[in-house]
Protein backbone atom coordinates (compact mmCIF):
# COMPACT_ATOMS: atom_id res chain seq x y z
CA UNK A 1 0.00 0.00 0.00
CA UNK A 2 2.92 2.39 1.17
CA UNK A 3 4.01 1.89 -2.28
CA UNK A 4 1.32 2.73 -4.19
CA UNK A 5 0.73 6.04 -2.57
CA UNK A 6 4.72 7.17 -2.94
CA UNK A 7 4.41 6.22 -6.85
CA UNK A 8 0.61 7.96 -7.20
CA UNK A 9 2.62 10.81 -4.85
CA UNK A 10 5.16 10.81 -7.91
CA UNK A 11 2.81 11.12 -10.37
CA UNK A 12 0.86 13.90 -9.20
CA UNK A 13 4.76 15.80 -8.91
CA UNK A 14 5.53 15.13 -12.73
CA UNK A 15 2.24 15.68 -13.69
CA UNK A 16 2.67 19.19 -11.60
CA UNK A 17 5.82 19.82 -13.15
CA UNK A 18 5.03 19.54 -16.73
CA UNK A 19 1.56 21.84 -16.41
CA UNK A 20 3.61 24.42 -14.42
CA UNK A 21 6.51 24.51 -17.02
CA UNK A 22 4.05 24.95 -19.98
CA UNK A 23 2.34 27.47 -17.83
CA UNK A 24 5.23 29.46 -16.94
CA UNK A 25 6.62 29.18 -21.11
CA UNK A 26 3.45 30.62 -21.83
CA UNK A 27 2.60 33.02 -20.06
CA UNK A 28 6.03 34.83 -19.31
CA UNK A 29 7.51 35.28 -23.01
CA UNK A 30 9.08 38.24 -21.18
CA UNK A 31 11.63 36.21 -19.00
CA UNK A 32 13.77 35.41 -22.18
CA UNK A 33 15.83 31.80 -21.80
CA UNK A 34 14.70 30.89 -18.20
CA UNK A 35 11.13 30.11 -19.39
CA UNK A 36 13.36 27.75 -21.78
CA UNK A 37 15.38 26.23 -19.27
CA UNK A 38 11.79 25.92 -16.73
CA UNK A 39 10.28 24.28 -19.87
CA UNK A 40 13.35 21.61 -20.13
CA UNK A 41 13.32 21.38 -16.30
CA UNK A 42 9.67 20.53 -16.11
CA UNK A 43 9.81 18.23 -19.02
CA UNK A 44 12.61 16.45 -17.42
CA UNK A 45 10.92 15.56 -14.07
CA UNK A 46 7.93 14.51 -16.27
CA UNK A 47 10.31 11.77 -17.61
CA UNK A 48 11.55 10.58 -14.03
CA UNK A 49 8.71 10.87 -12.39
CA UNK A 50 6.22 8.98 -15.43
CA UNK A 51 9.49 6.32 -16.19
CA UNK A 52 9.64 5.25 -12.19
CA UNK A 53 6.21 5.04 -11.44
CA UNK A 54 5.70 2.90 -14.77
CA UNK A 55 8.55 0.68 -14.04
CA UNK A 56 7.24 0.22 -10.58
CA UNK A 57 3.74 -0.56 -12.01
CA UNK A 58 5.24 -2.95 -14.69
CA UNK A 59 3.96 -6.92 -12.87
CA UNK A 60 6.60 -8.10 -16.08
CA UNK A 61 10.34 -8.54 -14.91
CA UNK A 62 11.23 -8.64 -17.67
CA UNK A 63 9.99 -5.49 -19.88
CA UNK A 64 10.83 -3.27 -16.05
CA UNK A 65 13.54 -1.67 -17.82
CA UNK A 66 12.36 0.29 -20.75
CA UNK A 67 10.33 2.81 -18.11
CA UNK A 68 13.23 2.91 -15.98
CA UNK A 69 15.39 3.95 -19.02
CA UNK A 70 13.49 7.29 -19.44
CA UNK A 71 13.31 8.42 -15.80
CA UNK A 72 16.68 7.49 -15.61
CA UNK A 73 17.30 9.79 -18.92
CA UNK A 74 15.22 12.12 -17.18
CA UNK A 75 18.02 12.26 -14.08
CA UNK A 76 21.11 12.79 -16.38
CA UNK A 77 19.01 15.30 -18.66
CA UNK A 78 18.15 17.35 -15.79
CA UNK A 79 21.30 18.18 -14.22
CA UNK A 80 22.98 18.45 -17.64
CA UNK A 81 20.10 21.00 -18.66
CA UNK A 82 21.16 22.27 -15.27
CA UNK A 83 24.55 23.20 -15.88
CA UNK A 84 23.95 24.62 -19.46
CA UNK A 85 22.02 26.75 -17.73
CA UNK A 86 24.97 27.97 -15.07
CA UNK A 87 26.61 28.32 -17.95
CA UNK A 88 24.59 30.89 -19.97
CA UNK A 89 24.21 33.14 -16.75
CA UNK A 90 27.78 33.45 -16.69
CA UNK A 91 28.11 34.02 -20.23
CA UNK A 92 30.40 31.57 -20.87
CA UNK A 93 31.64 31.51 -24.36
CA UNK A 94 29.41 30.00 -26.99
CA UNK A 95 32.70 27.06 -28.09
CA UNK A 96 33.08 26.16 -24.64
CA UNK A 97 29.93 25.67 -23.54
CA UNK A 98 29.03 23.47 -26.47
CA UNK A 99 32.02 21.88 -25.66
CA UNK A 100 31.37 21.04 -22.12
CA UNK A 101 28.02 20.02 -22.77
CA UNK A 102 28.56 18.10 -25.70
CA UNK A 103 31.26 16.10 -23.83
CA UNK A 104 28.55 15.41 -20.90
CA UNK A 105 26.22 14.43 -23.31
CA UNK A 106 29.11 11.64 -25.11
CA UNK A 107 29.02 10.38 -21.14
CA UNK A 108 25.38 10.33 -20.60
CA UNK A 109 24.72 8.25 -23.87
CA UNK A 110 27.68 5.82 -22.16
CA UNK A 111 25.38 6.02 -18.97
CA UNK A 112 22.63 4.75 -20.83
CA UNK A 113 23.64 2.17 -23.11
CA UNK A 114 25.83 0.87 -19.47
CA UNK A 115 23.53 1.39 -16.33
CA UNK A 116 20.18 1.80 -18.58
CA UNK A 117 20.50 -1.61 -19.87
CA UNK A 118 18.39 -4.16 -19.83
CA UNK A 119 20.93 -6.63 -17.72
CA UNK A 120 22.40 -3.47 -15.63
CA UNK A 121 20.12 -4.47 -12.46
CA UNK A 122 18.03 -7.26 -11.13
CA UNK A 123 14.44 -6.26 -10.65
CA UNK A 124 12.02 -7.73 -8.19
CA UNK A 125 8.74 -7.38 -7.16
CA UNK A 126 8.01 -5.93 -3.00
CA UNK A 127 4.39 -5.00 -1.71
CA UNK A 128 2.87 -4.92 -5.36
CA UNK A 129 5.56 -2.38 -6.61
CA UNK A 130 8.62 -3.38 -9.16
CA UNK A 131 11.98 -2.61 -7.54
CA UNK A 132 15.39 -3.16 -8.62
CA UNK A 133 18.68 -4.83 -7.32
CA UNK A 134 22.24 -3.80 -7.79
CA UNK A 135 24.27 -6.79 -10.06
CA UNK A 136 27.50 -5.61 -8.22
CA UNK A 137 29.38 -5.82 -11.99
CA UNK A 138 30.25 -1.77 -11.67
CA UNK A 139 27.31 -0.66 -13.72
CA UNK A 140 26.08 0.63 -10.62
CA UNK A 141 29.45 2.81 -9.78
CA UNK A 142 29.91 3.97 -13.60
CA UNK A 143 26.41 5.78 -13.15
CA UNK A 144 27.63 7.11 -9.60
CA UNK A 145 30.83 8.03 -11.33
CA UNK A 146 28.89 10.14 -13.49
CA UNK A 147 26.65 11.80 -10.91
CA UNK A 148 29.80 12.72 -8.77
CA UNK A 149 31.37 14.45 -11.58
CA UNK A 150 27.96 16.19 -12.18
CA UNK A 151 27.48 17.23 -8.87
CA UNK A 152 31.35 18.79 -8.44
CA UNK A 153 30.79 20.64 -11.70
CA UNK A 154 27.77 22.07 -10.97
CA UNK A 155 29.06 22.98 -7.33
CA UNK A 156 31.99 25.06 -9.30
CA UNK A 157 30.22 26.83 -11.90
CA UNK A 158 27.16 27.29 -9.26
CA UNK A 159 29.20 28.98 -6.87
CA UNK A 160 30.76 31.14 -9.43
CA UNK A 161 27.46 32.27 -10.50
CA UNK A 162 26.79 33.12 -7.16
CA UNK A 163 30.06 34.98 -6.75
CA UNK A 164 29.40 36.72 -10.22
CA UNK A 165 25.85 38.68 -8.89
CA UNK A 166 25.94 41.94 -7.70
CA UNK A 167 22.41 42.49 -6.53
CA UNK A 168 20.95 41.51 -3.21
CA UNK A 169 17.82 39.46 -5.15
CA UNK A 170 20.16 37.96 -8.12
CA UNK A 171 22.39 36.50 -4.96
CA UNK A 172 19.31 35.08 -3.01
CA UNK A 173 17.96 33.81 -6.49
CA UNK A 174 21.17 32.06 -7.04
CA UNK A 175 21.27 30.42 -3.29
CA UNK A 176 18.14 29.19 -3.42
CA UNK A 177 19.15 27.23 -6.41
CA UNK A 178 22.38 26.09 -5.29
CA UNK A 179 20.93 25.05 -1.89
CA UNK A 180 18.00 23.20 -3.42
CA UNK A 181 20.22 21.01 -5.13
CA UNK A 182 22.02 19.64 -2.07
CA UNK A 183 18.88 18.08 -1.38
CA UNK A 184 19.32 15.58 -4.17
CA UNK A 185 22.91 14.79 -2.35
CA UNK A 186 20.98 13.53 0.72
CA UNK A 187 18.38 11.49 -1.43
CA UNK A 188 20.76 9.83 -3.06
CA UNK A 189 22.73 8.36 -0.21
CA UNK A 190 19.76 5.94 1.04
CA UNK A 191 20.60 3.90 -2.41
CA UNK A 192 24.02 4.24 -1.95
CA UNK A 193 23.72 2.92 1.68
CA UNK A 194 21.14 0.39 0.87
CA UNK A 195 18.93 0.89 3.33
CA UNK A 196 15.51 -1.22 3.86
CA UNK A 197 13.64 1.84 2.48
CA UNK A 198 16.08 1.92 -1.02
CA UNK A 199 15.64 -1.52 -1.24
CA UNK A 200 11.99 -1.59 -1.95
CA UNK A 201 11.43 1.72 -2.96
CA UNK A 202 14.97 2.65 -5.28
CA UNK A 203 13.42 5.48 -6.86
CA UNK A 204 11.11 7.44 -4.50
CA UNK A 205 13.84 9.20 -2.23
CA UNK A 206 15.73 10.94 -5.74
CA UNK A 207 12.54 11.19 -7.51
CA UNK A 208 11.04 13.21 -5.12
CA UNK A 209 14.76 15.41 -4.40
CA UNK A 210 14.55 16.12 -7.84
CA UNK A 211 11.11 17.26 -8.32
CA UNK A 212 11.45 19.48 -5.14
CA UNK A 213 14.69 21.18 -6.72
CA UNK A 214 12.20 22.05 -9.43
CA UNK A 215 9.34 23.68 -7.93
CA UNK A 216 12.06 25.42 -5.79
CA UNK A 217 13.23 26.71 -8.99
CA UNK A 218 9.84 27.30 -10.23
CA UNK A 219 8.97 29.51 -6.93
CA UNK A 220 12.33 31.16 -6.84
CA UNK A 221 12.20 32.12 -10.78
CA UNK A 222 8.27 33.72 -10.24
CA UNK A 223 9.82 35.74 -7.37
CA UNK A 224 13.06 36.54 -9.58
CA UNK A 225 10.92 38.36 -12.50
CA UNK A 226 8.74 39.78 -10.00
CA UNK A 227 11.67 42.61 -9.86
CA UNK A 228 12.71 42.59 -13.28
CA UNK A 229 12.12 45.70 -15.62
CA UNK A 230 9.34 44.91 -17.95
CA UNK A 231 5.60 45.55 -19.31
CA UNK A 232 3.89 43.30 -17.08
CA UNK A 233 6.02 44.43 -13.46
CA UNK A 234 5.80 48.60 -14.45
CA UNK A 235 2.55 48.84 -16.01
CA UNK A 236 0.53 49.02 -13.01
CA UNK A 237 2.92 51.70 -11.60
CA UNK A 238 2.74 53.85 -14.50
CA UNK A 239 -1.20 53.15 -14.42
CA UNK A 240 -0.91 54.64 -11.24
CA UNK A 241 0.85 57.38 -11.55
CA UNK A 242 0.71 58.57 -15.24
CA UNK A 243 -1.03 62.53 -14.98
CA UNK A 244 -3.50 61.10 -17.39
CA UNK A 245 -7.05 59.93 -16.55
CA UNK A 246 -7.41 56.59 -17.78
CA UNK A 247 -11.36 55.47 -18.15
CA UNK A 248 -11.74 51.67 -18.06
CA UNK A 249 -15.09 51.11 -19.86
CA UNK A 250 -17.53 47.92 -20.10
CA UNK A 251 -18.93 47.16 -23.41
CA UNK A 252 -22.38 49.55 -22.31
CA UNK A 253 -20.38 52.42 -21.42
CA UNK A 254 -20.21 52.44 -17.53
CA UNK A 255 -16.53 52.83 -15.75
CA UNK A 256 -15.55 49.57 -13.98
CA UNK A 257 -11.80 51.03 -13.35
CA UNK A 258 -10.08 54.20 -13.63
CA UNK A 259 -6.63 55.90 -12.35
CA UNK A 260 -6.27 57.93 -9.56
CA UNK A 261 -5.56 61.11 -11.85
CA UNK A 262 -9.45 60.26 -13.69
CA UNK A 263 -11.03 60.08 -10.23
CA UNK A 264 -9.60 63.64 -9.16
CA UNK A 265 -10.59 64.77 -12.55
CA UNK A 266 -13.89 63.57 -13.25
CA UNK A 267 -14.62 63.32 -9.06
CA UNK A 268 -15.26 59.68 -9.07
CA UNK A 269 -16.37 58.11 -5.86
CA UNK A 270 -15.31 55.11 -4.30
CA UNK A 271 -17.65 51.94 -5.48
CA UNK A 272 -19.16 54.33 -8.32
CA UNK A 273 -19.43 53.52 -11.64
CA UNK A 274 -20.59 56.80 -13.83
CA UNK A 275 -21.45 56.11 -17.39
CA UNK A 276 -20.13 57.69 -20.85
CA UNK A 277 -23.07 60.78 -20.89
CA UNK A 278 -22.25 61.38 -16.88
CA UNK A 279 -18.39 62.22 -17.53
CA UNK A 280 -19.09 63.70 -21.14
CA UNK A 281 -21.25 65.62 -23.01
CA UNK A 282 -22.24 63.50 -25.57
CA UNK A 283 -25.59 63.01 -26.75
CA UNK A 284 -27.79 60.28 -26.97
CA UNK A 285 -27.12 59.73 -30.99
CA UNK A 286 -23.19 60.56 -29.83
CA UNK A 287 -23.30 57.92 -27.42
CA UNK A 288 -25.04 55.20 -29.01
CA UNK A 289 -22.92 56.09 -32.68
CA UNK A 290 -20.10 55.08 -29.73
CA UNK A 291 -20.89 52.39 -27.91
CA UNK A 292 -21.72 50.45 -31.56
CA UNK A 293 -18.62 51.26 -33.01
CA UNK A 294 -16.96 50.22 -29.70
CA UNK A 295 -19.02 46.46 -29.85
CA UNK A 296 -17.58 46.68 -33.60
CA UNK A 297 -14.31 46.35 -32.59
CA UNK A 298 -13.38 50.34 -33.41
CA UNK A 299 -11.53 52.42 -31.03
CA UNK A 300 -12.03 56.66 -31.65
CA UNK A 301 -10.61 59.77 -31.38
CA UNK A 302 -13.33 62.41 -30.15
CA UNK A 303 -13.00 66.21 -29.08
CA UNK A 304 -15.35 67.01 -26.27
CA UNK A 305 -16.12 68.83 -22.94
CA UNK A 306 -15.95 66.95 -19.48
CA UNK A 307 -19.10 67.63 -17.40
CA UNK A 308 -17.15 68.11 -14.08
CA UNK A 309 -15.30 71.10 -15.68
CA UNK A 310 -16.27 72.04 -18.80
CA UNK A 311 -13.50 72.00 -20.65
CA UNK A 312 -12.47 70.59 -24.10
CA UNK A 313 -10.74 67.20 -24.53
CA UNK A 314 -9.72 64.70 -26.54
CA UNK A 315 -11.45 61.40 -25.84
CA UNK A 316 -8.86 58.59 -27.34
CA UNK A 317 -10.36 54.94 -26.98
CA UNK A 318 -9.00 51.66 -28.10
CA UNK A 319 -11.17 48.53 -27.72
CA UNK A 320 -9.93 44.81 -25.92
CA UNK A 321 -10.15 41.73 -27.22
CA UNK A 322 -11.08 38.44 -25.45
CA UNK A 323 -9.47 34.73 -26.83
CA UNK A 324 -12.61 34.42 -28.67
CA UNK A 325 -12.14 37.98 -30.46
CA UNK A 326 -14.79 39.75 -29.03
CA UNK A 327 -14.80 43.21 -27.36
CA UNK A 328 -15.13 43.17 -23.73
CA UNK A 329 -13.82 46.57 -22.50
CA UNK A 330 -12.78 49.69 -23.23
CA UNK A 331 -9.68 51.68 -22.94
CA UNK A 332 -10.05 55.64 -22.83
CA UNK A 333 -7.26 58.35 -22.00
CA UNK A 334 -8.65 62.13 -21.65
CA UNK A 335 -6.22 64.37 -23.37
CA UNK A 336 -6.36 68.65 -22.81
CA UNK A 337 -4.26 71.56 -24.01
CA UNK A 338 -4.10 73.49 -27.33
CA UNK A 339 -4.14 70.61 -29.31
CA UNK A 340 -7.24 69.08 -28.30
CA UNK A 341 -8.86 72.84 -29.50
CA UNK A 342 -7.66 72.59 -32.74
CA UNK A 343 -8.55 69.22 -33.24
CA UNK A 344 -12.54 70.44 -32.05
CA UNK A 345 -11.64 73.51 -34.84
CA UNK A 346 -10.87 70.48 -37.26
CA UNK A 347 -13.95 68.82 -36.96
CA UNK A 348 -16.01 71.77 -36.46
CA UNK A 349 -15.25 72.52 -40.09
Amino acid sequence: MLGIFLNLLLVACGSLAIATAISFFIHEPESGYIRVYTLHFGSAIFMICTGYVFMAFTENLNYAYIPRFFGLAGIDLFLIIELSFLLRELNIKNTFHFMIIACLLLYFIFDMLIFGSKNALNYVRYNSCTAYENTGDGKFAFHYIFMLVMACILLYFGIKWYKSKKIHRDKVFALEVICANFIVIFAALPDVMHTVFSAKYPTFPYSIALSFVYFSWWFACRWHITYRPNVKNVSRQVYDTLDIPILIFDMDGNVCIQNPCATKKFNISEGEHPSLRDLFAFSDVETMVFLKNAREGTGEKTSVRMKTTNQLCVLTTNVQFDNAGEPFCIIGAVFQGIEEQEALKVENI
